[in-house]
């Protein structure tokens, strides 16, 4: 098993580690300890929000491991052809850093079209990661799009992608909400070029 404590801290305003970060930190810790590796058939599910560090455990499907704490994600992915899974465990203290985040240059390069419940994004912008870019836009559909429960703000909980890492340049990306299951949770589908290269889940989490 292959564990690494995540580097993570607070966005903006935010009282909790933002789901991109998570899904961005864990896919960077598996990277560096196979850099040459293929990742494929990625499922990366988060179950709760959390204000705390996290540590990344995974490991061979065919090699079952029970881990002692509190899951806040769960993940399942092929490298290099080889079924693994893992999960990201609660640590006991608390993320102590903070930087700003403007989701506002994702916003300005987004096409909406209504009729479809779909948007577009014009160019790619600077310093954010595809997965930000793309949950930043999936966000702004939600809002344009769907009304949301009182006192509930929508949030990242799943992605799902046939490959990992996404493109870098995402000019003219485009995002089509698929499918409201029920009132809490959202399924967006993702292509570009013609091409689905990942599904987006998003929760309705109350607000506390």
């Amino acid at each position: 098993m292959h564990f690494i404590e995540l580097s993570l801290g607070f966005k903006g305003e935010r009282t909790y580690i933002h789901g991109t970060d998570m899904l961005n930190a864990t896919m960077q810790a598996i990277t560096r300890h196979a850099p040459h590796a293929r990742i494929e058939k990625l499922d990366f599910r988060i179950s709760r929000m959390t204000k705390c560090l996290l540590t990344c455990h995974w490991w061979p499907r065919s090699s079952p491991r029970s881990l002692p704490g509190e899951a806040v994600a769960s993940f399942t992915f092929q490298l290099d052809g080889i079924d693994h899974e893992g999960k990201l465990i609660q640590a006991e203290s608390c993320a102590d850093t903070r930087r700003a985040y403007d989701e506002s240059p994702v916003e300005k390069r987004c096409v909406f079209r209504p009729t479809h419940r779909s948007v577009s994004l014009t160019t790619m912008p600077d310093d954010f990661s595809p997965l930000e870019v793309l949950v930043s836009m999936n966000k702004a559909l939600h809002l344009k799009e769907l009304t949301i429960p009182s006192a509930s703000q929508w949030v990242f909980c799943r992605w799902e992608s046939p490959e990992w890492p996404p493109c870098f340049d995402l000019s003219g990306v485009g995002l089509t909400l698929e499918q409201t299951l029920g009132t809490r949770l959202t399924r967006s589908r993702i292509e570009l070029n013609a091409e689905h290269i990942a599904t987006i889940y998003f929760s309705a989490l109350k607000v506390e």
